[in-house]
């Protein structure tokens, strides 16, 4: 999918009912911005829930108006309310039209702040002129898509059920701002063979930062309320280090980028379970450092995107390592390495060497029609080393997923044999690195289990 097809699948239009496409503007930033398969997956997914979930706060017809959340200080005001004004000069209407000083009579609803596409974004800046043109909405609209505004892009457009018609342009090339500044055009009929227009600059401040990448950096960061749970990670820049895989490249992103260090309250808006939430906690440049970016906030959808492409896909911690481990989890492994990602934003619990310890995902979830289980990971120490790993989350065994059944998952496993547990049927493999069983209840996925043990379920 490109990013102009993304862009207008996630930027969705207002409906005079508001049809609530509050979360869909900003996700779509963030799509824009992230390489991680699994970010832009969710970021769809999240656009066509939020269409039926909720609305934004909004204002009367002179422009929708978002929650205050930070002393607008923080942002820069001036120069959105400077680049909206901008933005409103490049527009071009075709010959004949006119500028109205208040909504021409005779469109109806169709021209109110319901009916524009609004981002839900901090301290939104809406700017808006109204028109009036000679035509039909189709033919007024057709026109300034031809003769589009210097410097844009043509985005995403459409009509209504009323006739009206719409239509965007974007300004990727303009920078400085949380979001590309948008253009948004809305057409309908006025009467007397009169079109009526309204044209909304919308802009998007970015906070100033209190910080910036500069320094020492020694944090801890946690991915919350994934499908396989919540993991934390040490990182360190300058020098690099820690315990999250690729360190180097995620401090490189963090000085191209400082602002995902640094997070800003936003309105929240409706999203689906799943959705990426990333926070982080130490200390930057001798600094203490308390962030956290949710795509289920107005203006942290980029940062919490960009922290999910930088940090282990589902992919990678939902993968079973065949008689040797589970995602990042490996037998032999160090108790305190394992704790430590495994326990999310929970405080560590003291060395045990020897004992088993349970790490809940957060979840429940019925496999096959199967009985509803809590999901999650319990791991067995001796000596202080990982001698069994078993988790029921959502997991692949040779590129097939563990819940599609046993007779399904037998079909790609070659060379394992089926044992029976009392209740239970076990697919299993056994080799000198270890054994594996993935357990079903008649059709049902139960778990997997990776272990040193060379017999016994």
């Amino acid at each position: 999918m490109s990013n102009g097809e993304l862009r207008r699948a996630l930027w969705q239009r207002r409906t005079v009912v508001c049809a609530a496409a509050v979360g869909i503007a900003a996700a779509a930033v963030s799509a824009l911005t992230t390489r991680n398969r699994f970010a832009l997956a969710w970021l769809v997914t999240g656009a066509l829930a939020a269409v039926t979930a909720g609305c934004a706060a909004r204002g009367p017809a002179a422009g929708p108006a978002i929650g205050v959340s930070v002393g607008g200080s923080v942002y820069n005001l001036p120069a959105a309310r400077a680049e909206a004004r901008h933005l409103l000069g490049l527009v071009r209407l075709p010959p004949g039209a006119r500028l109205s000083v208040r909504e021409p009579a005779g469109a109806g609803a169709a021209l109110s702040s319901y009916s524009v596409s609004v981002p839900v974004v901090p301290h939104l800046v809406d700017r808006h002129e109204f028109f009036v043109a000679a035509g039909t909405p189709a033919s007024v609209i057709g026109w300034m898509q031809r003769h589009r505004p210097a410097g844009s892009s043509q985005d995403d457009s459409g009509a209504g059920s009323a006739g009206e018609q719409w239509t965007s342009f974007a300004f990727t090339s303009v920078h400085g701002f949380a979001a590309w500044p948008d253009l948004v055009v809305n057409a309908a009929r006025a009467g007397g063979g009169r079109v009526a227009v309204r044209v909304d600059a919308q802009v998007a401040p970015r906070p100033r930062l209190p910080g910036n990448s500069r320094g020492a950096g020694d944090v801890r960061v946690v991915e919350l309320g994934t499908m396989l749970g919540s993991f934390g990670y040490e990182l360190r820049c300058d020098p690099t280090g820690g315990t999250v895989p690729h360190p180097a490249r995620i401090c490189a992103a963090i000085m191209r980028d400082p602002a995902l260090l640094y997070s800003f309250p936003g309105p929240g808006h409706s999203c689906p379970a799943g959705g990426p939430t990333v926070s982080i906690a130490g200390n930057w440049n001798g600094k203490p450092l308390h962030s956290t970016f949710s795509v289920c906030t107005g203006g942290q959808e980029r940062q919490a995107g960009a922290w999910a492409g930088l940090l282990p896909s589902t992919t990678v911690l939902g993968t079973v390592h065949i008689d040797r481990g589970i995602g990042l989890v490996s037998l032999g492994e160090r108790e305190a390495a394992v704790v430590d990602l495994l326990r999310g934003p929970r405080r560590a619990p003291g060395p045990c060497r020897r004992c088993t310890r349970s790490f809940g995902a957060g979840s429940s979830v019925s496999y096959g029609g199967g009985f509803a289980q809590r999901t999650g990971w319990t791991v067995s120490f001796a000596r202080s080393r990982v001698t069994r790993i078993e988790s029921n989350v959502q997991l692949t065994v040779a590129g097939v997923i563990a819940f599609r059944g046993l007779a399904s998952l037998r079909r790609s496993l070659h060379g394992w044999r089926i044992r029976t547990c009392g209740a239970t049927r076990a697919l299993v493999h056994s080799s000198p690195a270890g054994r594996t069983l993935v357990v079903y209840r008649g059709a049902a996925f139960q778990r997997v289990i990776v272990t040193t043990a060379r017999s016994g379920c």
